[in-house]
């Protein structure tokens, strides 16, 4: 029964009730948004690192000679392999995979006039050293005019330079130099005196490689 002065005790229950919903709702949702809350932070990006990667580059023997040194690959040997005629005065040919059906040879004072090869080289003297022209030029026969079939050789020209065009032996890929001190010779003084040279690079391997022979002229110093 009801009486002035005195609250519902229904409402009381009531109210007392609610509240305690409310109460029990915040705690779930401080709990859920607890629980769901990424655990991920932003903060500053992390110290870049830089990593310098080295590559080896060939490995280069230098061979000394009375009037000369020279640099070829790391495995190249002395040998007598050229049956050229005249003889050069040095050969060396490599050892290692392909580089074994490569091979190098030097000319000092030779009468190498009537040499004919495959491929040139345009170089230059230049004191104790030799200067390179261009790059080593395609088989001569598809620019001289000669038929693969002839015998002999023929005269050529390679950057206006005179040489003599195997083309009697197309199938080899034997490459020389030519310089404007005369057919088949580059002239260099050094401390020993005047000498003329020729230089002549064979590669029979699959993939022939011509920077063996332009790197190894680079390197050539007269003593």
């Amino acid at each position: 029964m009801y009486r002035l002065g005195e609250a519902d005790h229904s409402h009381r229950r009531f109210y007392t009730w609610l509240i305690g919903l409310l109460v029990l709702l915040a705690a779930g949702a401080a709990a859920l948004f607890y629980f769901l809350k990424p655990d991920t932070s932003i903060g500053p990006p992390p110290r870049t690192v830089t990593t310098h990667v080295s590559y080896d580059t060939a490995e280069l023997t230098t061979f000394s000679e009375p009037l000369f040194t020279i640099d070829l690959p790391d495995g190249w040997k002395p040998t007598t392999h050229s049956t050229d005629i005249p003889r050069p005065g040095y050969t060396w040919q490599g050892t290692v995979k392909d580089d074994a059906a490569r091979w190098m040879s030097v000319y000092i004072d030779q009468n190498v006039s009537k040499l004919a090869v495959n491929r040139e080289l345009a170089v230059q003297a230049n004191g104790k050293a030799v200067n390179v022209l261009s790059d080593v030029s395609d088989n001569c026969i598809t620019f001289t005019g000669a038929s693969s079939q002839s015998f002999g050789s023929t005269p050529a020209k390679w950057q206006g330079i005179d040489f003599l065009c195997d083309s009697g032996n197309s199938e080899r890929d034997v490459v020389g130099v030519s310089s404007p001190d005369g057919l088949n010779t580059i002239t260099l003084a050094g401390s020993n005196g005047t000498h003329h040279f020729f230089f002549t690079y064979t590669d029979n391997s699959p993939s022939p490689d011509y920077s063996i022979f332009i790197n190894a002229i680079r390197s050539f110093r007269l003593k």
